[in-house]
């Protein structure tokens, strides 16, 4: 086993080398405090400096969910084990890197002196805000590292621990101070590993002025998030949107913090309790049992109906973190100036409407949200659709069947791939590797991978709906 290490400005830590020596991952890396007892419901606050050596050789707990079943649909695809750890103390990033001393890869070196570093990637894993886990198989990042980028996987909290507010907390957040904001936790969470990663990644190699934020789901959800928020000035210079729905489903109208507020007073009223503080005494198991059995809103999406709990705990407009709407502040032009990628799978979110008209949401959703981009005056983004039958069980090019192929995993997955799957698989995390590097995924920054042939990918436009189609054909489509 090859170890290595790095000094944070936390203090020094351990990774090791994964089966390619070139990379070294360090796993359950502390970005801020554990938010239990009195930081329960509160910001996440700095993390303390460690003495001696940090071994990150182990995935940290994931945060607080409902179990999965293995048996499940989702289970059964991303190899779940109903059995692993869980944990209020989750807030840990993990990081892949090829640029470290030693390990032999003098292209990686090159770049780093004449860029000022690797591009850098932080995935946000999607659940609906209520389960998931940075420790998924299909998220290694050993192959994106391959390609020159620095990749990190943040964990965050979720369902009732990261997104319940209350008047109570909005009185200690007014204060404590007035820049903190008293909701919208888990994106907190992860604007919190993402100013760690800024401050952090140079000694991993990689370049804190390139840092590229990618989610899926919920996970791209909360990049729109991220990307709306105007605490985020100059924190990231591109994003990738995965299957977030756009401008449609949860994303279309958030809650008023009024709203949120009244429902977190309901959810005490139903644990029995009189106030956030007596509520922070109550144990994590019992807290997470009592948001599963809390009724579901009406808000809940036919979508997820099986889903393990309700979805009732979601981001907010809360005054601080978020301002407005996400479709008036893209209007506006007012959301961080970054480039972005947009896209979806064929298969996923189709509603039957009153009229019998079968209406893919996500797609939708999607179209909504890079038309508000535009008329608000920014880069237009390159739109995608994912459209791969995946083989093994005729599931079609469901939602999160791309993620296999954007970490180019396929070999982690128990499906019965072939040939072309592997070269669309290559041809993708180009596609998002070479974004990262330049803002433009035609753009080869020129480390690995130089026989990959992509063909041309052009920025959407609102008339033609012009989109790269990922199939067993790669091209452009318009009027899709």
């Amino acid at each position: 086993m090859v170890l290595r290490r790095v000094c944070t400005r936390y203090g020094e830590i351990e990774g090791m080398a994964v089966e390619d020596p070139v990379i070294t991952v360090f796993r359950g890396v502390p970005f801020a405090k554990a938010p239990m007892n009195e930081l329960r419901w509160r910001a996440p606050q700095p993390v303390e400096p460690w003495d001696g050596v940090l071994h990150a050789h182990d995935f940290a707990p994931s945060a607080m969910q409902p179990r999965w079943d293995s048996d499940d649909f989702y289970g059964r695809e991303w190899q779940m084990d109903p059995d692993s750890p869980r944990n209020e103390d989750c807030l840990y990033v993990n990081v892949w890197t090829p640029a470290l001393h030693g390990s032999g890869a003098a292209q990686y070196d090159e770049r780093i002196a004449s860029q000022g570093g690797l591009p850098v990637m932080v995935w946000i894993h999607g659940g609906a805000y209520q389960c998931g886990s940075a420790a998924e198989k299909e998220f290694d990042g050993s192959a994106l590292a391959r390609l020159g980028v620095v990749v990190v996987s943040v964990t965050y909290r979720l369902n009732v621990f990261g997104f319940f507010t209350h008047t109570d907390l909005q009185h200690e957040s007014d204060g404590i101070d007035v820049a903190e904001p008293c909701a919208n936790f888990g994106l907190l969470d992860q604007r919190a590993a993402i100013e760690w990663v800024k401050n952090n990644v140079a000694v991993f190699g990689g370049n804190p002025e390139a840092i590229t934020i990618f989610g899926q789901s919920a996970g791209a959800a909360s990049v729109l998030a991220q990307i709306c928020s105007p605490m985020n000035e100059n924190l990231f210079q591109r994003a990738i949107m995965q299957s977030g729905a756009g401008l449609g489903m949860f994303n279309r109208h958030l809650r008023s913090l009024n709203d949120a507020q009244r429902l977190g007073s309901r959810f005490l009223d139903f644990i029995g309790v009189r106030s956030v503080e007596e509520a922070r005494t109550v144990p994590a198991a019992e807290l997470l049992d009592a948001a599963e059995r809390f009724p579901a809103l009406n808000q809940n999406h036919e979508l997820f109906e099986g889903w393990p709990m309700p979805i009732n705990w979601v981001p907010c407009v809360d005054g601080r973190f978020l301002t407005d709407q996400y479709g008036v502040t893209l209007a506006q032009g007012s959301q961080q100036p970054v480039d972005i990628i947009v896209g979806n799978t064929t298969g996923e979110f189709m509603e039957t409407a009153a009229d019998g008209t079968v209406i893919a949401a996500g797609e939708q959703g999607n179209l909504e949200l890079m038309q508000a981009w535009v008329q608000g005056g920014s880069n237009p983004p390159f739109y995608y659709r994912f459209d791969v039958a995946m083989p093994g069980d005729d599931a079609g090019a469901f939602h999160s069947s791309d993620l296999w192929f954007t970490f180019n995993n396929l070999g982690k997955c128990w499906r019965p791939f072939s040939g072309w799957h592997y070269e669309l698989a290559n041809m993708m995390s180009r596609y998002w590797s070479n974004f990262a590097a330049t803002g433009n995924p035609n753009e080869s920054f020129g480390i690995a991978d130089r026989d990959v042939l992509l063909p041309e990918w052009t920025r959407f436009e609102p008339a033609t709906q012009a989109a790269m189609l990922f199939g067993k054909s790669v091209s452009m489509q318009k009027n899709c």
